[in-house]
């Protein structure tokens, strides 16, 4: 009984000790360290590079679409939601006097069609491998290349059902509104 007295009172010494140095370690590890806020410097925020493009918005499209498209032998079959704009850059307007008569043109449109961000915008519905063993996977950058396609023919699309030309004589009659103010006569010119 009394050697296993030594025992345990040895263990409780072992204890104690470990505890005091783990105590000490950390005491010393939180002074060498400090509080961070106390080392932390912050200096003047340095901005470059940022230009606002003034533009007017005459068009938002979003659509849900179907992608049937095939890479290298293997097809994808998806359910694709888009978001596009169809803009004009402000900054662009050419803007000239003839006489007392201001002609403004307006300038080239900007269409943007992306894949929306919303959750379910993306579903895969099918995939397959037309290759002759038919083992293949669709990778990632080539349903990243499928996606790409997609986007194009659709910018393309928006253009065939005329929705470019409408977004157009939408922003000639915002322009025509806008400089309705201005003291001298504004012509306004779709080119």
């Amino acid at each position: 009984m009394i050697v296993a007295m030594k025992y345990v009172v040895k263990l409780i010494i072992y204890l104690v000790a470990i505890l005091a140095i783990a105590g000490a370690g950390a005491w010393l590890y939180g002074k060498i360290t400090g509080n961070p806020q106390e080392n932390m410097q912050t200096g003047q925020a340095r901005i470059d590079g940022i230009r606002q493009m003034v533009s007017l918005c005459t068009l938002e499209i979003e659509d849900d679409i179907a992608l049937r498209d095939s890479i290298h032998g293997k097809w994808l079959l998806a359910k694709v939601r888009l978001s596009g704009q169809v803009r004009f850059d402000l900054e662009q307007l050419d803007c000239k006097m003839h006489g007392d008569t201001l002609v403004v043109r307006l300038p080239k449109e900007t269409v943007v069609v992306r894949e929306a961000t919303s959750p379910g915008a993306y579903e895969i519905i099918d995939t397959w491998d037309n290759t002759l063993l038919g083992l293949g996977k669709l990778t990632t950058a080539e349903e990243n290349t499928l996606k790409r396609r997609m986007t194009a023919r659709y910018r393309e699309e928006i253009y065939r059902r005329g929705y470019v030309a409408r977004a157009r004589s939408t922003a000639v009659a915002t322009l025509r509104q806008l400089t309705s103010a201005l003291p001298t006569p504004t012509v306004i010119v779709d080119p």
